[in-house]
């Protein structure tokens, strides 16, 4: 049987790729339902995953971080920062579990720091930019109509946006109503594109799939 000769010297020569050409079509069964082929290739990848954390743990942060500075460099002081992130597994005991609460106690300031510092960086500029001019001159001195109509846009989706969610009295006013309603359609055409892009990245992924099948594997489709 030539054909059946050619697919495995095909195979042969190219191993990998038909390895995650199976792969790539066993995860796919989930498109018709959940099953046995798709659990079983889905576990195939957790294990896959777990075993790369545990490589990058060694290769990223215990090699760098405490082999290298204690062993070569002579750090020693860092040992004791290993010893403090070992008293996390003292959850796991009964009599001793109060120690675990020292590093997540730490980690858990430490976080509430950073979160602060990344608001302030992040939502603090917004606030201050959300302050525009409705009147905006060019360089010449000139009226600059886009960028003020611009301004005028953003404005009235920033307060109608807000006035959606002013829960602290009740929306008796029609105009405070109206401009609620109108902020709801702003939000909604906003989840709108952000689920839009979120669905033009699982395309994203696909099409790159379907390439991998009909270029790399099949070699049906060609680049030009």
């Amino acid at each position: 049987m030539p054909f059946v000769d050619l697919i495995v010297q095909d195979f042969l020569s190219r191993p990998g790729v038909y390895l995650g050409a199976i792969c790539t079509l066993g995860l796919m069964t989930l498109i018709y339902r959940e099953n046995a082929v798709y659990r079983f290739f889905e576990h195939i990848f957790i294990g896959l995953a777990a075993g790369f954390s545990i490589v990058a743990l060694v290769k990223n942060i215990l090699d760098p971080l405490l082999y290298q500075p204690v062993f070569k460099n002579g750090e020693w002081y860092w040992t004791f920062v290993f010893m403090f992130g070992l008293l996390f597994y003292f959850i796991h005991s009964r009599k001793y579990n109060w120690l675990s609460r020292l590093p997540i106690g730490f980690l858990m300031g430490f976080s509430a720091g950073q979160f602060f510092q990344i608001f302030a960086n992040t939502y603090l500029p917004q606030l201050s930019d959300s302050f525009r001019p409705l009147y905006v001159e060019t360089a010449d001195g000139s009226f600059d109509l886009a960028r003020s109509l611009n301004n005028l846009i953003f404005m009235i989706v920033l307060i109608t946006v807000m006035s959606y969610f002013f829960f602290s009295f009740e929306q008796r006013s029609k105009t405070i109503r109206n401009s609620a309603q109108l902020g709801r359609w702003v939000m909604m055409v906003a989840f709108g594109a952000i689920f839009g892009t979120t669905i033009m990245a699982r395309m994203a992924l696909l099409f790159d799939r379907m390439f991998f099948l009909l270029h790399d594997w099949l070699r049906i489709v060609k680049l030009i």
